[in-house]
């Protein structure tokens, strides 16, 4: 927490659960984890739900899915450690805190947890998500300009930088926009990879109308091949699109891109 929290309290009380509101940042809560809860329930092991008094209001920060089931067992109030002094964006990072050392939040769950506290890297991810038109979700209905490889943003903006990332997605929203394949984590890191070594060049223009074999050249390549999210199949996407780039260029073209591969191939 920040230097405000040593202006934050907290104490045990016992809290009507008809007053405690659930937390816009918070995952989904699941109703299946709520029912294993009510089955196997025992008293004894309920522990303290965490809220924030705020506004006259208690806010959960953590405790949602045992708030629910006691809910279910007709409970009407739970031992609450209740904070007060904490601010909707300190309530976030509070609940982001805590939850890292109990089941693992999702990429898409600190992702909102993080624009919720206005954590530096989720707001400018955000920023440069929405310049380039697309928005981040979870899964659903396939939408190309519906980014659900979040996880994929923070690796990008982590290992390439944020100019890169944004680079990247304009690539791709001027190249093959509509073509939901395209903002799959796969295209992402392939051509954040492509970004990272050549530039921007003229990827538009080279590149158009590509995609469908580049994929397909793609998939047959990692068949035999690990996880898509490793740094050997981002470099094939990319090799993959070294290659259609080059198409239809002379050997001795000054626009032809070299790969590393290729480099030491020539130097036997």
């Amino acid at each position: 927490m920040n230097d405000n929290s040593k202006t934050i309290n907290q104490r045990i009380e016992m809290i009507a659960l008809a007053n405690i509101e659930p937390s816009e940042f918070q995952r989904p809560t699941s109703a299946a984890q709520v029912a294993s809860i009510v089955k196997n329930f025992d008293e004894a092991k309920l522990g303290t739900l965490t809220v924030s008094r705020r506004d006259g209001k208690y806010h959960i920060i953590d405790g949602a899915h045992r708030s629910r089931a006691l809910r279910c067992l007709s409970y009407t109030h739970a031992p609450c450690i209740v904070l007060t002094g904490l601010t909707y964006e300190q309530e976030a990072e509070y609940y982001c805190k805590q939850n890292q050392d109990k089941r693992l939040l999702s990429p898409g769950d600190l992702y909102k947890a993080g624009l919720a506290s206005g954590n530096e890297q989720c707001v400018t991810i955000d920023k440069i998500v929405r310049a380039n038109g697309f928005h981040v979700g979870k899964g659903g209905s396939k939408d190309f300009y519906r980014i659900t490889a979040i996880k994929t943003l923070f690796t990008i903006s982590e290992d390439y930088g944020y100019d890169v990332l944004d680079d990247t997605l304009f690539l791709i929203a001027s190249t093959w926009a509509g073509i939901t394949r395209a903002s799959y984590s796969e295209s992402l890191l392939g051509v954040a990879e492509f970004v990272s070594r050549y530039g921007l060049v003229d990827f538009v223009e080279r590149l158009h109308e590509k995609f469908t074999v580049i994929w397909h050249e793609y998939t047959e390549a990692m068949r035999y091949q690990g996880s898509s999210g490793t740094t050997a199949s981002r470099q094939k996407f990319c090799r993959i699109l070294v290659m259609h780039y080059n198409k239809g260029l002379v050997h001795n073209s000054k626009k032809r891109l070299q790969w590393e591969e290729d480099q030491n191939e020539n130097c036997h």
